[in-house]
């Protein structure tokens, strides 16, 4: 059928309090339906401003050598793909490959049952395998929401790919699981629109491809959706997608960082941090505004959700599969709508990088810390950006704005708390320090932990000493404890680095804290952390040793605040003074390492 006939469906992430059935979401949500030409998305019928964009349907690809990252070998081959073709431009999707029932979700155990069946490697992804690339309407759906897909080439040509979505879990060590492929879909070239007018928001609007219905064979979890040629090689960079379960309390609820990777994909010549040309400094004041949140995610945005997300998903998955703690999954706009939904767990997990937060989303993860959930952040850099969303719809929001100075952000005058700048600068004042134990400490760093006496629980399996050194555990980014920040009452390092560089030595750590209501909050202290129990993390292999204890310290973790309030079975030692001064001199020579800024 063509572009202007398909219907995109997508329900908005439910309030935990509206305890609606599944049959009953599906029916709101086509109520909710509309038109999704050129990438309108058909939701949530509440705007977000007046501006009426429709969310979009243009550039090089990613430069990860590697698809998914893995921490075992893994299983050969896909499964066979559908052979039905489709007549039409836009394209409905043939059904799943599988029809064989798998567990239940909600079930308690149920993730431990999926993870059981069986898996198959994702090709790897090199050099010219970048030609389609794609996005979707809305990076979430639920049960009984349509997806529309929109492909495209950059460059001349057309190409016929079968688009595969792959639920990454654990499932043996393969890794991921195949779940549904489409019919054959013809690929032609897209243009990419021009960004250069200030602010450089690129909105591409390409047709819809294909539809997605997302029913009973669609799991909750975290999907990358592949194009991939007769062959079964990549034919292009893969798509996330989450699947959300709105009536699921999984104990554990990881949060895909969309926002982040979005501000760092450069799709089209601009993200949040440069623009395409000049030297370094135009790049940076030529940066983009505002962003579109339907467009291709290309260059360091896809690395950080492959290298800093995807190997999150599969510890969590693994550990499911191994000691039956079940997950779920959301997005930051997920939370953006519906912050209630943190309530509804016993720990809320983020990747290697969530550097950007909505009011609403940073609201939510307080409310949810003072009602006794638990948090873990497994990188660093957290909270650290304020961030807007307009335009689309509240499921499905167009753009996100960021101008990181007060003077810039035209709201300022008239809106001062939705400034785009820093969390703890004028207007917002709001301080990562006071939830996380420590805040942002230095970039381009690398580096070693030396463990500061933890308690039994965190080392439990490792066979680590209480003063042993884990080799290039810090990477990319760190944070750091300051004892004159705005830390809980009851914070306590567990790890401490010294990295030194063209300033004032500063320090790197790992810290646990633990808050009035018993929420414990784990903050791993470095954005490599989330890679490191693959081997390798971009630029840098890890050593076996270091690799194996950051996978049993996360796994501890991971347990020990699969339980509400753990902070009240898992209390913090405080850590009431420590300095660059203080660690030198508990640190041997090799566990002093450097930063760039």
């Amino acid at each position: 059928m063509p572009p202007t006939a398909q219907r995109c469906t997508r329900s908005p992430a439910r309030r935990p309090a509206v305890r609606r059935s599944r049959r009953v979401a599906v029916t709101l949500s086509a109520l909710l339906s509309a038109g999704c030409a050129f990438g309108g998305a058909s939701l949530d019928v509440t705007p977000r401003d007046g501006l009426g964009e429709s969310p979009a349907a243009s550039a090089d690809g990613a430069s990860s050598s590697a698809l998914l990252p893995s921490d075992t070998p893994s299983a050969s081959g896909a499964t066979s793909t559908s052979t039905t073709p489709t007549s039409s431009t836009s394209q409905e999707a043939s059904p799943s490959p599988s029809t064989v029932p798998g567990p239940v979700p909600g079930q308690p155990g149920w993730v431990a049952a999926e993870n059981q069946r069986a898996g198959v490697s994702l090709p790897p992804a090199s050099g010219g395998a970048w030609g389609v690339q794609g996005y979707l309407d809305a990076g979430s759906a639920a049960l009984g929401d349509t997806v529309c897909v929109h492909l495209g080439l950059t460059a001349p040509g057309a190409r016929t790919v079968r688009l595969n979505a792959y639920r990454i879990g654990w499932y043996r060590g393969s890794g991921a699981r195949r779940v549904w492929t489409s019919a054959p879909v013809d690929v032609g070239r897209r243009a990419v629109p021009s960004g250069a007018p200030a602010p450089h928001l690129v909105v591409p609007r390409w047709p819809v491809s294909l539809t997605i219905p997302i029913d009973a064979q669609w799991p909750p979890g975290f999907y990358l959706l592949l194009p991939q040629d007769t062959h079964g090689s990549s034919a292009g960079p893969a798509v996330p997608l989450a699947v959300r379960d709105d009536d699921g309390h999984e104990p554990i609820l990881f949060k895909a960082s969309t926002l982040t990777w979005n501000a760092y994909n450069d799709w089209g010549g601009w993200s949040l941090y440069h623009g395409p040309s000049g030297s370094q400094a135009q790049q940076v004041a030529d940066r983009a505004r505002i962003v579109s949140m339907q467009r291709p995610l290309t260059g360091s945005g896809y690395d950080q959700m492959m290298s800093m997300d995807v190997p999150v998903v599969r510890r969590i998955e693994r550990l499911a599969a191994a000691r039956g703690i079940d997950a779920a999954y959301t997005t930051d706009t997920d939370v953006d709508a519906v912050p209630e939904q943190l309530q509804g767990h016993a720990e809320i997990v983020s990747g290697g990088h969530s550097e950007y937060w909505t009011t609403s989303m940073y609201d939510g993860l307080q409310a949810a810390a003072d009602a006794g959930v638990n948090l873990v952040f497994l990188g660093a850099n957290n909270l650290w950006w304020h961030a807007r969303l307009e335009g689309g719809t509240l499921a499905a929001p167009a753009r996100e704005v960021v101008y990181r100075t007060a003077a810039e952000d035209p709201l300022i005058a008239t809106d001062p708390a939705s400034a785009t700048v820093l969390w703890q600068s004028a207007p917002l004042g709001r301080d990562p320090a006071a939830i996380l134990g420590q805040s942002h400490a230095g970039i381009g760093v690398h580096g070693n932990l030396r463990l500061l006496d933890p308690p039994s629980w965190y080392t439990a399996g490792t066979g680590l000493a209480p003063d042993a050194v884990l080799t290039d555990a810090v990477g990319n980014e760190a944070d750091g404890f300051n004892a004159a920040g705005h830390n809980p009452d009851h914070t306590q390092v567990l790890a401490a680095g010294l990295l030194t560089g063209s300033g004032n030595p500063v320090l790197v750590t790992t810290s646990y804290s633990v808050r009035p209501s018993g929420a414990a909050v784990y903050a791993a202290g470095t954005t490599d952390w989330a890679c490191e129990p693959t081997g390798r993390c971009p630029g840098l292999t890890i050593p076996p040793a270091t690799a194996r204890a950051v996978a049993t310290l996360t796994d501890n973790v991971l347990t020990a605040l699969s339980t509400p309030r753990a902070g009240t079975t898992h209390p913090a030692a405080d850590t009431t003074a420590l300095t660059p001064a203080g660690l030198r001199p508990r640190l041997f020579p090799h566990a002093i390492g450097t930063y760039g800024g």
